[in-house]
């Protein structure tokens, strides 16, 4: 099954320097922080995902594979923090890995940290070594149907260790986009799916999981396990809110302001 369409390098492609990039629309080929989402967040999307791993406990001895991890917005700050040989970057696209390698990362890291990519596009997680403490799928389900997100699904649980856990994102359907109906890889185009369904999905694979409140602009984040005791309580959500300050376009993810807070007496200067 052919599952991802590969997009070669053009041998005219035109180099951009950073502010001129962001301008480009999501999913353009003429850049490699656009091709793989809006380039105005490139920084912001890698740093949001490698909160929510920290948060879930993530040491540098873990293993992570990242399930599309394009040009690395996430696996530029994975491969520095991990310890050699703990990062796997599967990747259809090869030339986006090379642009993320080369662009952000330099050659030096191949040897220094010693990541390892896989470019197979059948969405296998079993073919990409194993087993991981952590599989991150960020915005990779918000362009299949629901058959190839329940491959990536059962292999990823099948490559996790006894405590690993996945976690995904999901584009929830509203009055302008219904739920998507068909099979397949659709880039750039949405494909949206009901929560339902998908927790209908993670039950008939015989997992544990659910949805968390990690913040994002467009979609929902999950998380999966074998083990239903690696699953946060709902009671911590609180701390899986992933709030951002002082960025206008994430006022969102902290909601109002707190009320100010008013001085101790017993603390207060003199």
């Amino acid at each position: 099954m052919a599952a991802v369409k590969r997009i070669l390098p053009r041998r005219h492609r035109r180099r951009f320097d950073r502010s001129t990039a962001k301008t480009l629309r999501a999913g353009s080929p003429a850049h490699y922080t656009a091709y793989v989402g809006p380039p105005d967040e490139y920084d912001l999307m890698g740093a949001m995902q490698f909160r929510l791993l920290a948060t879930l406990g993530l040491r540098s001895s873990h293993t992570v594979l990242d399930f599309g991890c394009g040009s690395l917005r996430l696996g530029r700050l994975l491969i520095a923090y991990l310890e050699p040989g703990r990062y796997v970057g599967l990747e259809p696209n090869k030339w986006l890995v090379d642009e993320g390698i080369d662009q952000e990362l330099g050659r030096s890291v191949l040897r220094v940290k010693q990541p390892r990519f896989f470019d197979n596009d059948d969405f296998d997680a079993t073919k990409c070594g194993g087993p991981f403490d952590f599989v991150i799928a960020q915005s990779i389900f918000s362009h299949t149907g629901m058959d190839l997100m329940e491959k990536a699904i059962s292999t990823s649980g099948r490559s996790l260790t006894p405590t690993g856990v996945m976690l995904f994102t999901t584009v929830p359907p509203d009055d302008q986009r219904p739920p998507f109906q068909g099979n397949g890889w659709r880039y750039p185009g949405l494909t949206p799916h009901a929560a339902p369904d998908v927790a209908a999905l993670i039950a008939r694979l015989g997992l544990a999981g659910r949805e968390i409140p990690w913040y994002h602009l467009r979609q929902r984040w999950w998380i999966v396990s074998n083990d239903p005791a690696q699953i946060p309580d709902p009671r911590y959500d609180p701390h899986l809110l992933g709030g951002t300050l002082r960025v206008p376009k994430y006022a969102a993810s902290v909601g109002d302001a707190p009320p100010p807070i008013e001085a101790d007496d017993e603390f207060e200067h003199e």
